[in-house]
């Protein structure tokens, strides 16, 4: 069977400081990090040639307190800037076009998608070494992952968990040489002197890539990681950082309906969801605007709901309720659905990425207006205004 194209978010959310390793109050650390993919916007598997592309790499900025925190004592969190710690893609599975392999492996590859950080302690280096070094990772990133593709051009099975894990030590490893290469070439000859006897160079405390694909996220749609880095493994303090990706089908229904295990139930609700989308969405053309910002938002929504069991079970509910909602239109909708919608839109509104926060808080406006409508009432009324700024 053919994997999805799925919606991919890549979510780098928090630093955490067990020691900063640099005196009380001191420490200013700062974040290099790189989104990869490897999957079908540029890749295929051709007869004759194998796996062919370029990978994608997205890449932010390394400046200096690019965390918004330079003075970080033990016990802080530093939450890592949506701008700098997120990205949002699609995920596509990689073509098999020639057909011997497609034989042997199916119609297509797993895509998969990638970040890699370094953590980086501020200390005696001038603003452009360490922009310097952050444009020497980005490179090194770049020609290490094509590497890692290249590896696979012709094999004859999707790449395991332990061939994906050698090809991540490449990739820490050619960053490594590079980024040292570089910045050592940046240095004036008394910066080498300097730096290379009294001076106090940036700290690196840590690096680490983590990768996820296809067949990761068909078993589980948020996958969370972290390292710590401390004792010997680390450059200077004890720190870790946090994340997870999402990938989920485009779909916010059948998103939704994976989290919380499908079924009978859920089966039935989807069903009615298409029979109403195929009829009645049709005469609504106000809907389309509120759809399409809930699709870009659900990968958001299935993060925060697979870590929170309120928002779990409301999102359960909600869909146990929808045959029998949407097989009385006319019916007064109850407490408790605007209730459990109510308590998603709260989450997504506190703890989420502010374009989607807004989407939430738009939707948690309109909410006191719909207590005592019908089903028919309510999307008329969500028809006529727009899911961000102003009502038409």
């Amino acid at each position: 069977m053919a994997r999805a194209t799925l919606n991919l978010k890549i979510f780098l959310q928090n630093v955490h400081c067990y020691d900063e390793g640099d005196g009380w109050g001191n420490a200013e650390p700062y974040l290099w990090p790189i989104f990869f993919k490897i999957d079908g916007d540029s890749y295929a598997v051709e007869t004759g040639s194998g796996l062919i592309g370029f990978p994608v790499i997205e890449f932010r900025n390394g400046h200096h307190g690019n965390l918004g925190d330079t003075d970080v004592d033990a016990g802080d969190d530093v939450p890592v800037p949506e701008s700098l710690g997120t990205w949002q893609n699609t995920l596509k599975p990689i073509p098999i076009n020639d057909p011997v392999i497609k034989g042997l492996i199916g119609d297509d590859l797993p895509g998969i998608a990638g970040v890699a950080v370094v953590l980086m302690e501020q200390d005696g280096w001038p603003d452009d070494l360490a922009d310097t070094g952050y444009n020497a990772l980005v490179n090194s990133i770049q020609l290490a992952v094509a590497k890692v593709a290249a590896g696979f051009q012709h094999a004859t099975h999707a790449p395991t968990k332990e061939e994906i894990d050698a090809a991540i030590q490449t990739v820490k490893d050619t960053a490594a040489s590079m980024v040292h290469d570089a910045i050592k070439g940046t240095m004036s000859g008394w910066q080498l002197l300097w730096y290379g006897t009294f001076g106090n160079n940036d700290d690196t405390v840590g690096s680490e890539v983590w990768t996820a694909n296809h067949d990761d996220f068909a078993a589980n749609a948020v996958i969370e990681f972290s390292r710590r880095w401390s004792g010997d493994e680390s450059g200077d303090g004890d720190w870790d950082i946090s994340g997870s990706f999402t990938g989920v089908v485009p779909c916010p229904a059948d998103a939704l309906s994976r989290l919380i295990g499908g079924g009978d139930t859920h089966a039935s609700a989807l069903a009615a969801m298409r029979d109403f989308r195929a009829k009645d969405y049709q005469t609504l053309p106000g809907l389309e605007r509120w759809w399409q910002a809930l699709r870009r938002g659900i990968p958001e929504v299935i993060r925060i709901a697979a870590g929170d069991p309120a928002v779990r079970d409301a999102v359960d509910r909600l869909f146990a309720a929808l045959p029998g909602v949407l097989s009385a239109p006319d019916q007064p909708l109850s407490t408790q659905h605007l209730r459990d919608l109510t308590t998603i839109l709260e989450v997504v509104s506190k703890s989420s990425p502010s374009l989607h926060r807004a989407f939430a808080h738009r939707a948690l406006a309109i909410m006191p207006e719909l207590h005592g409508r019908s089903w028919n009432a309510a999307i008329r009324r969500v028809s006529g205004t727009r899911p961000r700024g102003r009502k038409r």
